[in-house]
């Protein structure tokens, strides 16, 4: 699988509890290439949204409030700031990942799949699974409870998927941008790895 570079290229992206971490390690050892993990962490995402949490109902009202929000100067110029964040947000993003696709290796989420879409020889792949199994998957994985896995689920799943849509405009969750499409929960990690280095392989031939 080649691009312009010579590098190998393969972008991954799951829904939570489909493993990828573990799928993406297997990948890179069998395939020799780096990896490039997430943005974001589970852990952070979860700390994120407790840190939410504790400001409760008014806290979590005021945030959505611009600064001097009572005048349209003050409401114009955090849109204006938010705008900006957000363009700085897709700047450092593209930065990174096409630096990742002249090194080559396995790029772990960051909206790789939507920015190297057009990049000759990328292999782009969505592990997917029923919410259930996905949960129960993700308290195996990771050593933590159901409970805990169960509360993370839908959290992490919207705080990606809307990431995503804010800065790319772009819905990792439809299927436009994947050229494999896999159920990570009905298969092993080490199956859903050589699936994935098989396609690869194909690519490359």
């Amino acid at each position: 699988m080649v691009n312009n570079s010579g590098a190998q290229i393969i972008t991954l992206w799951e829904l939570y509890g489909c493993g990828m971490e573990q799928i993406a390690a297997r990948v890179a050892e069998d395939l020799n290439i780096p990896l490039h993990g997430q943005a974001f962490s589970s852990d952070e995402i979860e700390q994120s949204a407790a840190d939410r949490e504790r400001q409760g109902v008014f806290g979590r009202f005021l945030d959505t409030l611009p600064p001097l929000a009572t005048s349209t100067t003050g409401a114009a110029e955090a849109a204006i700031t938010k705008a900006q964040a957000v363009g700085e947000t897709a700047r450092q993003v593209t930065e990174d990942v096409n630096g990742f696709a002249e090194e080559g290796g396995l790029v772990l989420g960051r909206n790789g799949a939507y920015l190297l879409h057009e990049r000759p020889g990328a292999l782009h792949v969505k592990l997917v699974g029923q919410l259930e199994a996905r949960i129960v998957n993700a308290a195996k994985l990771t050593g933590i409870t159901p409970e805990r896995a169960a509360k993370r689920q839908p959290i992490e799943d919207a705080f990606r998927r809307e990431l995503s849509l804010e800065v790319f405009h772009f819905d990792p969750t439809a299927d436009d941008y994947y050229d494999l499409v896999i159920d990570a929960t009905r298969f092993s990690v080490e199956q859903v790895a050589t699936i994935i280095v098989t396609a690869a392989r194909i690519l490359a031939a």
